[in-house]
Order: C-alpha cells, then structure tokens, then sequence
C-alpha cells in the first residue's frame, strides 16, 4: 500500500478525496494546519498538525511518503486583494518550502498541485485549453501561477515529479467549502433544498463550465498513479460545456418543484460595483489533453449532477443541508 500525503484533507475536495483513497485501501497522511480531534482521525490515516512553510516541517511529513497531492490556499479572492503578502505566505511559500524539502529528504517524489483555470484571465477564446496563454488578472490567480511555475522548474531540475490540474467550476454533494465565495453552484442548490429564493447579478448570462466533485476526484486519481502525467505541465479539468448562470439557477429551480412541487424565485439584481473582473468571465474549458494522456472522461453533466446533489441532501437531516 502507497504511503499519500494530502493537504488541504478536511476541505471540500479534500474530503472526497480522502473518501476515495480510504476505501482503496491506501495508508494516507492528512496535513492540516491545525489541532484535529482525535474523533477525526480514521484507521486507515494519521492527520499530522504542520506549519505548511516550514521547511523542517515538509521534511518530517515527506520522509515516508510516495506521493503528495497539494490542495491547501486560501481561495478567498478578496482577501488576497486586500492582502497580497498575506496571501503569497499562505499559498506560494509552502510550495516553495515543499519543494526544498523533497530536494534534501525525497527527492522526485511525485506532486499534484490544485490548481484554478482562471489563471488565464477574464478575457480569452474559449474553449480554454493548455495552449491558451496565461493572463492572471487577480491577486490569487497570479499566486496560483507562481506556485505552478516552482513545481515546473522543481520538475526539471529532478527535485520532485509534479503536474498542476487547473479545474473549473467545482460543485456537487460533499463537505462544505470554508469559503462562502466560493462553490456558487453548491450554494444555490443548498438554498433551494431549504426552500429559499435565489438572487442572480444582472440577466444572469455569464457562462460557466461546471465540473462534477466525483470527475474531479477521478482526475486526481489518474494524475498521481500515472508517470507521464507529472511532467512539470498543467492540464485543463472542465466538463467541456459552458452553461449560463440563469440557466443552472432554473435548472436548480426546476429540480427543487418537481420534487416538492414548491416554486423557487429567481430574483436579479445589479452587479456590485466592485465585481471583479475574473467574475464577468465567460469560460468553457477543454480537456481533450488531460483525457488522452490519463484515460479520464468527465462523466456527469450538470443536469444529473443537480439531481445527485438533491438526492444526497435530502437524506438527511435539515440542519444537514448544504454540506
């Protein structure tokens, strides 16, 4: 059994993750930077405490371990805005203090590095593939790159194997993101299932590619068992369809009545002011690269991804909505 270290473990894609590997059978390694009650700890890994920039710290983590798929960052866009220092100390330098510890105690130990398509900025052709130039127009977008161009230059010189997956639009049923501005799909869904109505900036026709948690996951999955992949390269994670927002608003709004048959309002609004630029981008994503190299397919549209989320949420109690 392979020995992988995930960080990032108890957040939203984390914890399917963890899921995944836990019932393959795989002894994992789950960082975290903070205490974690021993409630949480399962038999088939250990949680390990760490200050992610410290380089000592990375080096007792990777003594053991054979791979390392690197989710944790702060994704909140705003305070990355608001803070750029901050937020390069959150998310650039513990993949700068990975990197120097695989060097002296693991070197080319293979890494997965979570990654965002929004790197290429909000104005671009569509559909967004690997050759699409990069434009980063945010604060965490340009971090996100730098963090991409470490592992590549790292990869080169011999000191780990990584390859970054830039993924699109995440939803469907599993923990709940820590970040409210973030999994706006997810988000709507929850406050459907409770009977809530829906706010939308404007008509709502901004186009986004969702992906599905479990196509995400299986992209993980492939990207850390196959060699070719880890190339230093980055690889596109889209479904390949773009879908406006109104449009999955009503789709979620249309789940909802023919469930219940309660009729969900569909509210529009101005734009705030302040809207970033990254968040009036129309994006579809390509993934035909990442599909013939790994063998993968995303394989749930949004349509049956809605009805699994619903399906999900409303097994359970109400106050259990939404995670």
């Amino acid at each position: 059994m392979s020995t992988i270290v995930i960080t990032g473990a108890r957040g939203y894609i984390g914890s399917a993750l963890v899921n995944r590997f836990a019932s393959e059978g795989h002894r994992l390694c789950l960082v975290s930077r903070s205490a974690v009650a021993s409630a949480d700890v399962a038999a088939t890994g250990r949680y390990v405490q760490a200050d992610l920039c410290d380089e000592a710290d990375w080096r007792a983590i990777l003594r053991d371990a054979e791979a390392v798929i690197h989710l944790s960052s702060r994704t909140d866009l705003r305070a990355a805005e608001a803070d750029p220092t901050r937020d390069h100390r959150i998310n650039v330098d513990p993949v700068r203090a990975l990197v120097a510890a695989a060097e002296r105690s693991n070197p080319g130990i293979p890494v997965v590095f979570a990654s965002t398509v929004t790197i290429v900025g909000a104005i671009h052709d569509n559909p967004v593939s690997e050759l699409t130039p990069d434009n980063p127009s945010s604060v965490y977008d340009r971090h996100k790159l730098e963090c991409e161009t470490i592992l590549r230059d790292a990869t080169y010189a011999g000191v780990v194997r990584a390859c970054s997956l830039r993924i699109s639009n995440v939803y469907g049923y599993g923990t709940a993101s820590i970040n409210a501005n973030r999994g706006i799909l997810n988000n709507v869904m929850r406050r459907a299932a409770q009977g809530e109505s829906l706010t939308i900036y404007g008509r709502g026709d901004y186009i986004r590619d969702f992906i599905f948690l479990g196509d995400v996951v299986e992209a993980f999955c492939q990207a850390i068992t196959q060699e070719r992949m880890r190339n230093g390269g980055h690889y596109v994670i889209a479904s390949g369809r773009g879908h406006t927002l109104i449009e999955v608003f009503a789709l979620v709004a249309e789940t909802e009545f023919r469930r219940s048959g309660r009729r969900i309002e569909i509210r529009h609004v101005p734009e705030p002011a302040d809207l970033h630029p990254i968040e009036r981008r129309n994006f579809v994503g390509d993934s035909r690269l990442f599909q013939n190299l790994a063998g993968w397919r995303p394989r749930v549209d949004v349509d049956a991804g809605i009805r699994d989320y619903f399906a999900h949420a409303l097994s359970l109690p109400a106050a259990a909505v939404g995670q």
